[in-house]
């Protein structure tokens, strides 16, 4: 696979994260000067990335399944990646619950719940036909909806006041005393994928800094456009601001009759790209770590393992106290999985360079 590719695979899974779940963090974590999280998030991400890199480099054409098993054996691979298979379940379906719950409020009032879970069929289906056929669904999708988020966003100009991006700043910098600023974490661990797409070549470091630039406007994006638009004091009781930004277009110059539900259909594209992505990650755990042989067959096996839990448990996250309670759980599987996870990919690497020959 092209750099250009998984490049644009990072971009794609980065960005299904920062426009529902990420701003109402944000947005909570401080009054003032929303930058300052943002951009410590987005440094802290740019050292894992560099960490992660530098230690998948030492192993061309090998997963972090491989690596870890390699390097430390069967037992100590399934202690260390197993709380990565938790996080990805976890955060995969409380982000995907968010989600769903704007297809059932804009879209399709009328349909239950369970009906509306059926579309994980779409990526489970991607899943199970591997990560070259995710790819090339990811650079469609990027393809075709990012003009269109990018519409979205800069049609919102025209309402801003801009009297609400003061305070511009906080010097007390208290975000850091918040616990949604933490649980805000998930967004930066988009790059987890990069374990499992077993490059034979360097990931090039060099053009990654400035693709988390863009990605850092991007988040920018999705906390203050709509904070410029409605104001602190108003913007905290929203569950989805950005949607409810994009529906304050005055629709008589806009080529569609309601921007929100084409601002719902192109993040929904993408979300489906990210959920096809963190579902082959986890069948790929699953079949690595617990089936002895690799097949067709065991693939499909893995990807039903993976499915009929996230169904369920997705049914199970149906209020805002159980999202908060295993989002909670969640934060601190994550900070393990961004910072634990790339820190044991450089000590193996590390251990493996100086292993003689």
């Amino acid at each position: 696979m092209s750099n250009r590719a998984l490049l644009t695979m990072f971009v794609v899974v980065h960005l299904s994260l920062y426009f529902y779940i990420y701003p109402v963090k944000m947005i909570e974590a401080t009054s003032s000067g929303h930058w300052e999280p943002i951009l410590v998030g987005f440094l802290i991400e740019m050292c894992c990335v560099w960490g992660y890199v530098k230690g998948l480099s030492a192993f061309p054409g090998k997963d972090i399944v491989d690596i870890c098993t390699t390097v430390m054996g069967k037992w100590l691979a399934l202690l260390l990646l197993i709380p990565l298979l938790l996080y990805f379940f976890l955060s995969s379906n409380i982000t995907h619950s968010f989600e769903m719950a704007s297809i059932s409020i804009l879209l399709l009032p009328n349909t239950p719940t369970y009906f509306i879970l059926f579309l994980y069929i779409i990526p489970l289906y991607i899943a199970w036909k591997g990560y070259e056929a995710i790819s090339r669904g990811g650079i469609l999708v990027f393809i075709c909806v990012l003009p269109l988020v990018i519409f979205s966003l800069v049609s919102s100009m025209s309402n801003f006041d801009l009297d609400n991006i003061f305070p511009i700043y906080d010097t007390r910098l208290s975000f850091f005393k918040k616990p949604m600023f933490y649980s805000a974490f998930f967004a930066h661990a988009g790059f987890l994928f990069l374990g499992f797409v077993k490059m034979n070549y360097k990931f090039p470091m060099r053009k990654v800094a400035p693709i988390l630039g863009v990605l850092l406007i991007f988040a920018l994006c999705s906390v203050y456009v709509p904070m410029l638009i409605f104001g602190q004091e108003s913007i905290i009781y929203f569950r989805f601001p950005n949607v409810l930004t994009s529906d304050t277009v005055d629709s008589e110059w806009v080529v569609f009759d309601w921007l929100p539900t084409f601002f719902v259909i192109a993040m929904i594209a993408i979300a489906m790209v990210e959920a096809a992505v963190s579902f082959w990650m986890m069948a790929t755990l699953i079949e690595k770590l617990f089936m002895k042989k690799r097949s067709k067959q065991k693939r499909g096996i893995a990807v039903i393992i993976v499915a009929i839990p996230s169904y369920f448990f997705s049914l199970y996250l149906d209020n805002i106290d159980t999202l908060a309670r295993y989002t909670h759980v969640s934060t601190y599987l994550c900070f393990y999985s961004i910072i634990g996870i790339p820190l044991a990919v450089i000590f193996m690497s590390l251990r493996y360079r100086r292993k003689p020959a």
